[in-house]
């Protein structure tokens, strides 16, 4: 089944890189801002969380999810709770698992404007299908 476009909660796809680079966060830290961040991303949001090869310890893959807890749109900053995954998502996986439009998007996160993007809510759930939650925390 498809979702639409107006499908709550809403997916996004958020870009890490070197964390040691001023102005870049930690993944685990549960924080993000971003110039492009969209008008539209609510507290219950949902975001795979990728690191790219300038991340040491997560090279090039998706170590965890998280949902927003909350928003400061003046700033263009949010906080998440993060879920780790057992076994980081390796960008292998996570190209198979996408629609061709979100497939798209993902080609481009060299550019910087496109390193925070939504996501299908299909793309979102065929990627959570091949992850293990490193907690049996009831998450949703």
């Amino acid at each position: 089944m498809k979702s639409s476009p107006d499908q709550k909660p809403h997916c996004y796809f958020a870009v890490f890189g070197n964390p040691h680079t001023p102005g870049h966060v930690h993944v685990e830290e549960g924080g993000y801002g971003h110039k492009n961040l969209p008008e539209d991303l609510l507290q219950g949001d949902l975001l795979l969380l990728y690191c790219t090869g300038t991340y040491a310890k997560y090279q090039r893959s998706v170590p965890g999810f998280g949902i927003v807890s909350e928003v400061s749109k003046e700033f263009k900053k949010f906080k998440y709770d993060y879920f780790p995954f057992k076994i980081p998502l390796p960008l292998e996986y996570i190209r198979f698992q996408l629609t061709n439009q979100d497939l798209d998007k993902l080609s481009n996160i060299r550019f910087d404007s496109y390193w925070f993007f939504r996501i299908s809510n299909e793309s979102f759930s065929s990627v959570m299908r091949g992850a293990l939650l490193s907690s049996n925390k009831n998450v949703f």
